[in-house]
Formats: C-alpha cells, structure tokens, sequence
C-alpha cells in the first residue's frame, strides 16, 4: 500500500511539474521585493503588533488592548512565522506569511481553472494573476487583500462546483467563505454573489443543478463555515459583549472615511488597465464577451463574480483599488480564457510556444512598470521614524507608556506600550501617566496641537529630547515630564 501511495504521488508531481515551476519562479520573484517599501504603514503595523502580542501570549491585542476591528487569519499566520523563526521586529518574516498567502491564490487560481477547463488554462490563468501590478506589488505589505483573494475565490468557485457538479462541494464553499470572513469583513459579499448565481443556475443547471439545491447538503452548509467561525465570535462576545463588534466597525468606516472626498461611478473600470495591466485589461475583456457569446457557465459566473464586486463597491462615495482586490482572480481567469482559446486551433507545441512568449512578453512589461514601485515607494515616515524607534528602545523604560498619533507603528517598531494623544484638555494627566511623546509630521491623524509641543522643549538635551529627519518626514521624541514641566504653569 505504501508503494502505491508512493507511486502515485510520483505520478502526480510529474504531472504537476509546469504548476510547482510556476509556482517556485513566483515565489523566487517575489522574495526579492521583501524588504520593500521601507517598513509597515499603519493597516501592516496593527496586523504585526497583534501578531506579537499573540505569539507573547498576551492575547489578541495591541499595547495591551484587545482589538474588536482585526479579523484573525493574517495575524495568526504571522504569530506562527515569529514563532519558528524567533524574530520578534522583522518586517520582512511577516511579508514572508503574504508571499505564502500569494502563491496560494495562485495555487487556487491554477486548481479551479483547471478543473472547469484544462491545464492549460489554470497555468495562464496562475501566471496572469501573479504578474498582475496590483497583485504582485501587493505581496510584500503584510495586509489581507492577498489572503483574501485565495480564500474568497476559492468559496465562490466551490459554490459554482456545488451547484453544477457535486453537492459536496457546498460545505467547502461555506468553509472557504468562513476563512475569507475571518480574513477580511468584505466576505459579506458572498451573499450577494450567490444570491445572483442561484437563479442562473437553476436556469442553466436544468434538473441535476434543482436537485442539489433541494438536498439535505445544500441547507446544512452553511452550518460547516459557522462551526469555523464559532470560536472567533465566542471570543469577540466575551470580550466586547458582541459577537460582530468588528463587521459593525468596519460596515461604518467606508461611509466615513474622507468625507469631502467623492470618485465617480466609473472609477474601478478606469482602474483595470492599472490594477491587471493594459494588455491583461484587453484580455479580460475579450474574456467577456467569449463567455457570453459561448455561453459557457463556468466562465459567466466568473465574470458575474467580478460584476458583483465592481459594481457593489462603484455605490459607495470613496473608492479605492484594494477594496476591488478580491475580483483579481475572477478578472485572471476570464483573461486566461480568452488568450487560450485565441490558440487553440495551434499545434500543441506552437500552442505552447506562442502562449509561452506572450506570457514572456507580458512578463517583461509588468516588471518595467512594477520595478519602480519597489525601488522607490516608501512608506509614510520611512527612514527617520525608524531612527527615532531605535532611539526609544535603547532609552526608553522597558514597558514604559509611549503618546504618539500612530500608535500602531510606535507599538510594533519599539516594542513599548503605545497610545493616541488625548484631547488637548486632558494632555497633562496623560502625561503624568507616560514616559515619552513621539510627534511627526506625516500622520494625518495626528490631533492639531500636538505639532505646537514641539517648540516648548526647543534646545533641551538629547539625552531627554531628540528630533529625527531625512528632508521630507520629521519624527521628534520627547520625555512626557520633561513636556509636562514646561506646559505647567
């Protein structure tokens, strides 16, 4: 027995071979961007400090506070990279867990086409996908959209197997949608996709696609994703008295994100040439129409998925590329189709070579566009906040109490208890209860006073004062008495 186990699994690594490949060449392309970008913006730096606190075993929290909002896939991974690797500050072990997460979404990407097509088109499909600008400059930031992607996708294409193939694959779908869930709260969006591919299913399904929608699978499914997620909500009522209090958060803050700011309805498709590339774009939308004017089920749903996504998030006021993010696979694998039906009439190894050298040549120009990204986009504050959290460390109290507006990054970069400045009227009691005062000039969150504290210490020693800049961003750190003394009459 174990000889035939053996035996097949050589089997089927030589028969996967063009997918390992694919999937080595990306994570060796996409280790060289690692370090990329400087350091964690504020979004990456909640995620590591989580990440930490749970590894320390001091629980789902940042500074000592547990945190409704996060949901805890990317956090977990990451808590689980630090522990085998040891490394408790190092940016480039948490990017490590996406560039993992991405060559998953390959994976996934590779896998569903192949079973609703062939080889063939899952390989195109994983290789759009991954040289995708948004995609593959994406990967080095420790954020959810990669995960999600994965996940997300995954839930959608089990649910289109469950309706036209097996019925078993609904509680995967559930399972798929649980884990997208506790990734990123736009899971929700599940709802509405399957609400839209029901009926087509039932229309185009005939008989077997009714019969699975009536059986006993179908409506116990759901109840395999909420297995998944009843310890997260357990854990979220206990410690906030609700169990949803980070969707309820996170469902207000687009609303109020930049209110004076409003994109047009039409942003997103604007977006595409830059998000896939121009040629990639094209190809999506060749996709399109081929999945329309063939009919084919497998590819109208996906581009339905895509549809859904745009045009649910193209309704709100503030627009922004990541929150479409998750419609990457669906838009890869329309472009996947449309490239490998324009050869299909080739030979098997012209057909091989000609899809080899547009995927060469769509290579190369994504990496010119992208290259730049990488070598010159920084993070906010990137490098003198650095310099100034290395300057905390080797003075500050360990543990000690730290006041800074992006608290996130003093948290995970010092390693010390970090908290938001109060209001001005109550600046003087936090004071007494802190050890230093961390104040820049790139967090647009910080409250309008605090940039007038600077000159109350000008020409104080270092040992108790210190300013820290590179000709664009300034970050100042100060001893809290030391403020205190001079704001006290």
């Amino acid at each position: 027995m174990d000889r035939e186990f053996m035996l097949r699994v050589r089997t089927a690594a030589i028969r996967e071979w063009p997918v390992v490949a694919l999937l080595a060449l990306f994570g060796v392309i996409y280790s060289t961007a690692l370090d990329s970008y400087g350091m964690f913006m504020w979004d990456e730096a909640e995620y590591a400090s989580i990440a930490r606190s749970v590894m320390q075993g001091q629980g789902f929290a940042i500074s000592g506070r547990p945190n409704p909002l996060r949901p805890p896939i990317l956090p977990l991974a990451g808590a689980a990279s630090m522990l085998v690797t040891g490394d408790r500050f190092d940016d480039s072990t948490l990017r490590a867990v996406n560039c993992g997460f991405a060559l998953l979404a390959l994976l996934c990407v590779y896998g569903f086409a192949t079973a609703a097509f062939d080889r063939t088109v899952g390989l195109v499909a994983a290789a759009l996908l991954g040289m995708s600008p948004f995609f593959w400059m994406f990967v080095p930031f420790f954020m959810c959209e990669i995960p999600f992607m994965a996940f997300f996708a995954a839930a959608v294409w089990c649910f289109y197997f469950g309706a036209y193939r097996d019925e078993r694959f609904f509680p995967w779908s559930w399972i798929c949608w649980a884990l997208a869930f506790l990734t990123r709260y736009t899971a929700s969006l599940f709802l509405p996709v399957i609400v839209v591919f029901i009926p087509i299913a039932l229309w185009l399904g005939g008989p077997g696609s009714r019969r699975r929608f009536l059986c006993r699978t179908f409506f116990l499914s759901p109840l395999a994703g909420l297995l998944v997620l009843a310890p997260w909500l357990i854990r979220q009522y206990v410690a906030f008295g609700s169990p949803l209090p980070g969707l309820q958060q996170a469902s207000q803050q687009l609303q109020g994100y930049a209110p004076g700011v409003s994109m047009p309805w039409r942003f997103y498709l604007d977006r595409l040439p830059a998000m896939l590339s121009p040629a990639i774009a094209v190809l999506f939308l060749a996709g399109v129409v081929w999945a329309f004017s063939k009919a084919d089920r497998f590819a109208l749903h996906t581009v339905l998925a895509t549809a859904v996504t745009l045009v649910w998030f193209s309704c709100y006021r503030y627009k922004e590329d990541r929150l479409v993010s998750s419609a990457l696979p669906f838009m890869a694998v329309t472009a996947a189709i449309a490239l490998t039906k324009a050869a299909a009439r080739l030979g098997p190894w012209a057909r091989a070579a000609a899809l080899g050298a547009v995927l060469t040549g769509l290579f190369i120009l994504n990496f010119r566009s992208t290259r730049p990204v990488f070598e010159r986009g920084f993070t906010l504050g990137y490098p003198s906040f650095l310099d100034a959290m290395m300057f905390l460390r080797e003075h500050a109290t360990p543990g000690a109490t730290v006041l800074g507006a992006n608290y996130p990054q003093i948290d995970w970069y010092s390693g010390l208890r970090a908290i938001d400045f109060p209001q001005e009227s109550d600046l003087q009691e936090a004071l007494r209860h802190s050890e230093w005062v961390i104040i820049t000039n790139f967090e647009r969150g910080q409250k309008s006073y605090v940039s007038g504290l600077i000159g109350r210490v000008a020409g104080d020693s270092s040992e108790s004062a210190a300013q820290f800049h590179d000709g664009r961003y300034v970050t100042t750190v100060i001893r809290s008495d030391l403020l205190l003394h001079h704001l006290t009459p």
